[in-house]
């Protein structure tokens, strides 16, 4: 009668131990991988109504500043914002007294994101003043979105008092169907 106790014992632990590796299995696991999957959604959830939140708190400055940039907006033709263009690298140039060596714009780039490219490289000499000047001039002007994407100062003055800066600016004008969906 003890060796029958016994197996049953070894049976009933058997059947628990299996019992407890299948419960492990296909219940623990499976209900811990989703606890963890759902608290990672749950995070992601946080933040992204985190990002919401800002974004509806700076509305009104966000469509300030979109209206801005289409006030500011190159013209559909291509002749008349190439005029734009010009037009605003010849005011910095004056405005900031250097001597302009070169200017050489590209041809149209046209993008499917919504907005279209104009480039130009530049190169032009002056002192250190004038130059920081022209700079200026053009990271600040309000009435074209430009943007200075390269720009290299050289000397061949060993005092330093002759620059010459060669650089690259690029215009930005929205497409037209970018303008319809302004909110």
């Amino acid at each position: 009668m003890n060796n029958q106790r016994r197996q049953l014992l070894l049976k009933m632990t058997a059947a628990a131990v299996v019992g407890l590796f299948l419960l492990d299995r296909f219940v623990i696991e499976p209900v811990l991988q989703g606890w963890s999957e759902q608290t990672t959604r749950i995070a992601a959830l946080r933040e992204k109504v985190q990002r919401g939140r800002q974004l509806c708190e700076r509305e009104t400055a966000l469509r300030a500043r979109w209206a801005g940039m289409l006030r500011a907006n190159l013209p559909e033709d291509n002749s008349a914002a190439e005029y734009a263009a010009l037009k605003s690298v010849d005011r910095w140039t004056q405005t900031s007294m250097i001597n302009r060596t070169s200017l050489i714009p590209s041809p149209w780039q046209h993008r499917d994101e919504g907005f279209d490219i104009y480039e130009c490289r530049m190169s032009a000499t002056g002192n250190q003043a004038s130059l920081g000047r022209f700079l200026y001039e053009l990271e600040s002007d309000q009435s074209v979105p430009v943007s200075l994407e390269e720009c290299e100062f050289a000397t061949r003055d060993p005092r330093g008092s002759q620059l010459t800066l060669t650089a690259r600016i690029t215009f930005l004008r929205l497409k037209e169907s970018s303008k319809k969906t302004t909110p």
